[in-house]
């Protein structure tokens, strides 16, 4: 006899769970042990209902493995308590969305798995209410195409609402046939969901987003190709996805990396979805991450994520996913540099330790190439809107660091009206994007403004247009460097005239980070450069600011603009959660160092050097001593440390001239060592 999900190793489970997979059954009872005697309610809660669907789950595949009567007993507890509901969700999109959908995953598993252990009264009672509930997100769905989750078929609303119907359709097709239907148009989405996803495995949501959605990616492959269609699996998404996952893990593995809706440090794994892609790609790292998440991290996971229902529900799925069989492995020996470049996502990395350097960059179009491109192609061909992008903010050219389990440099995390101010980015004359104006009245608290939101109907990227896109110009990893050049004026507002915003981040793999920031237009601008933290900047000398923060500091040494002006201020960012629940706003406080040139200029550039670094130190705050050079129709910065000096230089012409250097080039970097031999230098000629 087959299962969902399990098929026909059902018997094999029921050996492994004494042997290779004891410790994942070990999860499975104790979950389940969680559930005996909760209170549940007899109307909808006026919450989040999603844990009901896995908490069903968890104790049907518990009954199917044991034979215990018991955990058939609480099974059918929380099973007719979601059953007996007359609405599945509360106060927005009621039935039609993630509530109603999470619920038919778990419960359309728990019927798949217990209908031949169910009265016939029971059976028929569950069969109907799955019916139903089938019905009216379906048809949902058919009748908003082009404006609703059904045609979004890059965010997590779309793959979740599908992934929890088809699972219910597959349970319930043998007794109700007109299921099919459900099933092909299933099948169709994901066919194009897996064929529009980025080759390089990047999520434009953010790695929250990522962890909450992920699940349901692969249970929508894996039944997919049970049930005799496209095997998923070999999508390059698909293949690559672990590694987006991987490196926007900050060092320590506990945390995560803040792009995009990130409204939390700790919503950062899944132990489920690691152990499904190791097991499908023979993935040792990934096998290694849910070992280690599943030993060492679990539980403050659970208790400090903010993601419901989290990851304790999730042991179900660890335990049919896991392979024993793919020994896991640490990445130490895998590239501390990557680069994703449909996202324009850069990674670079000290290390794999705990203690190392983490700095990521990201530019490109609003949600990446890959949805920029077949979105407005779609959009125009069929008169849709399918560009959400509700969980994507205004953070183009933006940058994060980390070092020493320090957050230094960060994201505000969560908002739906995103602006270029609450990011790391640089303003002109106070502006950011070009969709930043389209909040003028009303706020999220209206459930209408939130949905519209929720569509992309309504929100920041409505009126971008096609051609507004920012892009990487130019990564490399060669000559013992990393650097990336981000360009976005096409993101800025047309009346602004700007002709260049590109930004450079040059890693000379020295303990410190170059950052040219070139700005161009036809008008004159005070120009806005900006870094948010945790903790605020102090500012040391004329050319050196300082941020510490617990384990880790980071040192700001301001080189260009000469004039320029500087301050140090509170950004409180304020952003609601959900219509259902109009009093949860996320707040949080960023502590902002900004620096601009002192009066209007055309043209202009920032050139800053930033050194993370450990602390509390007991050797001087700083190791590097920073000096400005000029050159002629050049100018740059001499770095000097213990064993080298690294001079950069940088001409707006392409005509570098100082001292015994003579290049047409954008910029350079020459590192001597201590008796001053030249030992790597890097250059960048420009487009």
């Amino acid at each position: 006899m087959t299962h969902l999900l399990i098929n026909d190793r059902l018997e094999v489970l029921k050996a492994q769970v004494s042997t290779t997979h004891k410790p994942q059954f070990k999860r499975l009872l104790e979950q389940c042990r969680l559930y005996e005697d909760q209170p549940l309610s007899k109307k909808v809660p006026k919450t989040s209902v999603t844990y009901i669907g896995m908490a069903a789950a968890n104790l049907s595949l518990a009954y199917i493995l044991t034979g215990q009567e018991h955990y058939l007993t609480e099974a059918k507890r929380w099973i007719f308590t979601a059953v007996n509901y007359d609405v599945w969700g509360h106060g927005f999109l009621v039935d039609v969305d993630l509530s109603a959908s999470w619920l038919l995953f778990g419960l359309g598993l728990s019927y798949d798995w217990l209908k031949d252990h169910l009265t016939e009264t029971e059976r028929v009672k569950f069969r109907d209410k799955l019916v139903l509930q089938s019905h009216k997100i379906f048809d949902y769905g058919q009748d908003n195409l082009g404006h609703c989750w059904s045609t979004n078929y890059w965010q997590n609303h779309n793959w979740i609402n599908y992934s929890g119907l088809l699972t219910t359709a597959l349970a319930l097709r043998p007794e109700y046939p007109e299921a099919q239907t459900w099933i092909d148009e299933i099948k169709d989405n994901f066919e194009k969901v897996f064929s529009y996803l980025p080759e390089d495995g990047s999520n434009y949501e953010g790695t929250v987003y990522w962890r909450y959605a992920m699940n349901f990616l692969l249970n929508a492959a894996d039944l997919i190709r049970a049930d005799g269609g496209a095997n998923h699996f070999e999508s390059s998404f698909m293949t690559n996805t672990f590694d987006f996952q991987l490196y926007q893990i900050a060092p320590g593995w506990e945390e995560n990396i803040g792009f995009g809706d990130v409204h939390d440090k700790r919503s950062s794994h899944s132990i489920s979805a690691y152990y499904k892609l190791a097991s499908e790609y023979d993935n040792e790292q990934a096998q290694w991450l849910g070992d280690l998440v599943h030993d060492k991290f679990l539980f403050r996971e659970a208790y400090q994520s903010k993601i419901f229902p989290g990851i304790l529900p999730e042991a179900f799925l660890e335990l049919i996913w896991f392979n024993p069989d793919v020994e896991p492995q640490s990445p130490e020996n895998l590239p501390v540099t990557k680069y994703f470049e449909d996202l324009g996502l850069v990674v670079m990395r000290s290390g794999w330790d705990a203690d190392a350097t983490h700095l990521s960059f990201k530019s490109s179009p609003p949600g990446g190439h890959k949805q920029w491109k077949i979105s407005w192609e779609l959009d125009k061909k069929n008169d849709w809107f399918t560009r959400s992008l509700t969980h994507y903010h205004v953070d183009f050219n933006n940058f994060i660091v980390n070092h020493n389990g320090a957050s230094l440099v960060i994201d505000e995390g969560y908002n739906r009206t995103s602006k270029a101010e609450i990011h790391n980015l640089i303003t002109v004359d106070g502006t950011g994007c070009v969709g930043e104006k389209i909040w003028k009245t009303g706020n999220l608290s209206d459930p209408e403004l939130f949905d519209l939101n929720c569509k992309g109907i309504f929100n920041v990227w409505r009126d971008v247009p096609e051609e507004a896109i920012a892009k990487v110009e130019a990564f490399s990893d060669e000559n013992d460097y990393s650097f990336v050049v981000g360009e976005s004026s096409g993101l800025y507002y047309p009346e602004m005239r700007l002709i260049r915003n590109a930004r450079h981040i040059i890693n000379s793999k020295l303990g410190y980070f170059i950052m040219l920031d070139e700005l161009e237009s036809e008008l004159e601008h005070i120009y806005t450069w900006r870094i948010h933290g945790e903790k605020y900047a102090k500012q040391v000398n004329e050319i050196e600011f300082e941020i510490l923060n617990g384990s880790g500091a980071l040192n700001i040494f301001p080189i260009f603009p000469e004039k320029r002006t500087t301050s140090i201020n509170e950004t409180l960012v304020e952003e609601i959660m959900t219509p259902q629940r109009p009093d949860d706003i996320r707040r949080i406080s960023l502590k902002t160092l900004l620096i601009e040139n002192s009066s209007p200029d055309k043209d202009t550039c920032f050139l800053n050097v930033l050194q993370p670094r450990n602390a509390p130190n007991p050797a001087p705050a700083t190791d590097i001593t920073v000096k400005r050079i000029k050159g002629n129709g050049c100018l740059g910065v001499e770095v000097t440390s213990k064993n080298h000096r690294e001079t950069f230089l940088y001409s707006r012409e392409g005509n570098i001239q100082y001292e015994d250097i003579n290049l047409e080039t954008k910029w350079t970097s020459i590192v001597k060592n201590k008796s001053g031999k030249a030992v790597k230098t890097t250059q960048y000629d420009g487009l």
